[in-house]
């Protein structure tokens, strides 16, 4: 078995070369899959990360969440914690650690208010297993968070088997177009 650091960087250079219509065609459908699941279906207020180049992108999910009325909140890292604030079509951003946009609002929400958290990684299994990208911060998040959790995972993102140690979170579903 690979160590996570391998791992990552094998990672991140695949989803890198990852690039063009096939692409966002796969991403489509993984939002439409999310759009049409339960989990979606019955959420009020919605989690979602701000995603960055080489990440699904996640701007199509706010833009649904406030055409169905759905409120939504995004990570943010204050004192070396990630903690959510609410975002609207007004919100401001800046670039905020790992250069990872963040709202400018500092106004912390209460996670067990939130119904279901969109949660990122870099590889996932079927089994709901996660690889981050190394800072804990959603590992510590899922070890406190009680409500639906799922990851939209692009065929390269699918692995049989991940490097994991006692701390390591899953998530309750995976969202793939292959089986």
């Amino acid at each position: 078995m690979l160590d996570k650091k391998i791992v990552r960087t094998l990672q991140k250079q695949r989803l890198a070369n990852y690039v063009g219509f096939q692409r966002m065609q796969e991403e489509t459908a993984l939002r439409k899959l999310l759009f049409r699941s339960n989990q979606w279906q019955k959420a009020q207020i919605i989690a979602v990360f701000l995603s960055t180049a080489t990440e699904i992108n996640t701007q199509p999910i706010i833009a649904r969440a406030w055409s169905e009325s759905k409120r939504t909140v995004v990570p943010k890292i204050i004192n070396k914690q990630m903690v959510f604030v609410e975002i609207t079509s007004g919100s401001n951003f800046n670039l905020g650690q790992m250069n990872i946009k963040e709202p400018i609002d500092s106004t912390i929400f209460d996670i067990t208010l939130i119904d279901l958290a969109i949660v990122p990684g870099l590889a996932f299994t079927v089994y709901g297993e996660r690889l981050g990208y190394g800072a804990g911060y959603y590992d510590r998040f899922l070890s406190l968070f009680c409500g639906d959790t799922v990851s939209l995972a692009l065929g390269v993102q699918l692995v049989t088997s991940l490097p994991l140690e006692g701390h390591d979170q899953k998530v309750s579903h995976i969202l793939s177009q292959r089986k």
